[in-house]
């Protein structure tokens, strides 16, 4: 770009040199010009502040933000039609990438135009930031901030589920399977400290979701369209943490209509994951089952300290969700890792169950 391409650029008014910058930033990303169209993003799409000792590089931490609440809207209006544009999946989640790929200071531009893409169903720019989350991990800080924007707008500011949520698996399926990921580990976590259900909104919801598509789960798993040179991250499905509320909310509450509902789908859902004979199982990690044996170990020895029986029904009804979760998952082939140390990791609880102990006693030797 020509020194002055870019005067005409900045004697412009915002967001009009925004507009008129992304298309240039496109044509550069498509011919692997990245370096300038970082830098064309830094000036003309966010207004970064110059670190003048630096040159060209522009500050990762802006000492003040460049844009106003006007701006931001402004701007996310100008995103929201340029990603609406036909084009290429591929590059679309270049650009999508070189915007918000984990630079500071831009998360409350994202997570407004997020927002607003979920409100207006605009499926290309939802499915450029499922894409997003999937590469820089659903349970990583920018995509988890994203995850409570959306519960937090959606959720936990209405009274009611709004359409474009509850039809959000039909329009943008990626992204919807990596939200669930994402707001599973934020709620029900043992590892997070003190057990906390999700909003009932948000639990009805996820459970409409996976019940009335139990593949859902699996969205993630379909192939991304990412640039030439450009290596996909680790799949992980949002089965083990929805597995993980299912059996965790026994210990905290007595309403278990949604739960059960949910349990039910997400048992379809890990018949739904049977990979095919040739190919190796994927769905599921049995890491992240052991993570779920560590919260019930953890809670199970509070209440043991407290005084309490660990032969009270909700116990038992906790240990044979889990216990069904894990039979169904071994059934299908859905679950990869070491599987031999589940197992006998399943019999380092301190309750014993029945149906939990059937488990342990049918796949010892697996």
């Amino acid at each position: 770009m020509s020194s002055q391409e870019r005067q005409i650029l900045r004697k412009m008014d915002f967001p009009d040199m925004a507009r008129e910058a992304l298309p240039i930033i496109e044509n550069l990303i498509h011919r692997n010009n990245h370096d300038i169209a970082m830098d064309l993003i830094g000036e003309f799409v966010f207004r970064e502040r110059r670190d003048e000792q630096r040159g060209q590089q522009y500050q990762k931490q802006p000492i003040a933000p460049r844009l106003s609440s006007v701006e931001e809207f402004q701007l996310v209006l100008v995103l929201c039609d340029f990603f609406s544009r036909p084009g290429p999946d591929a590059t679309r989640n270049a650009i999508f990438f070189s915007l918000f790929g984990g630079s500071i200071g831009r998360s409350s531009v994202l997570n407004k135009l997020i927002s607003t893409a979920v409100s207006g169903s605009i499926a290309p720019l939802l499915c450029a930031a499922g894409t997003w989350m999937q590469q820089l991990g659903c349970t990583s800080p920018p995509s988890l901030e994203l995850a409570q924007c959306i519960v937090k707008d959606f959720v936990i500011f209405s009274n009611k589920s709004s359409e474009q949520l509850k039809s959000l698996p039909m329009v943008a399926p990626r992204f919807a399977a990596n939200f669930m990921t994402a707001v599973t580990d934020l709620y029900l976590n043992g590892g997070k400290g003190q057990l906390v259900a999700p909003p009932d909104l948000l639990l009805d919801v996820i459970t409409e979701w996976v019940a009335e598509n139990p593949a859902l789960c699996l969205a993630s798993q379909q192939p991304m369209a990412l640039p030439t040179g450009a290596i996909a991250m680790p799949v992980v499905t949002p089965l083990a943490g929805l597995i993980r509320w299912c059996v965790l909310s026994m210990l905290i509450t007595k309403q278990q209509d949604l739960y059960s509902k949910l349990h039910l789908a997400v048992l379809q859902s890990l018949l739904e994951a049977t990979p095919p004979v040739s190919a190796p199982p994927s769905a599921l990690n049995a890491q992240h089952l052991g993570l779920i044996i560590n919260s019930l170990q953890a809670e199970m020895e509070s209440l043991l300290k407290m005084g309490k029986s660990l032969d009270e029904q909700y116990i038992h009804c906790c240990l044979e969700r889990f216990a069904q979760a894990v039979q169904v998952g071994l059934t299908s082939r859905c679950i990869f890792g070491n599987i031999p140390q589940l197992v006998c990791r399943l019999e380092t609880l301190p309750s014993k169950n029945k149906l939990l102990q059937i488990v342990i006693n049918a796949n010892k030797a697996v």
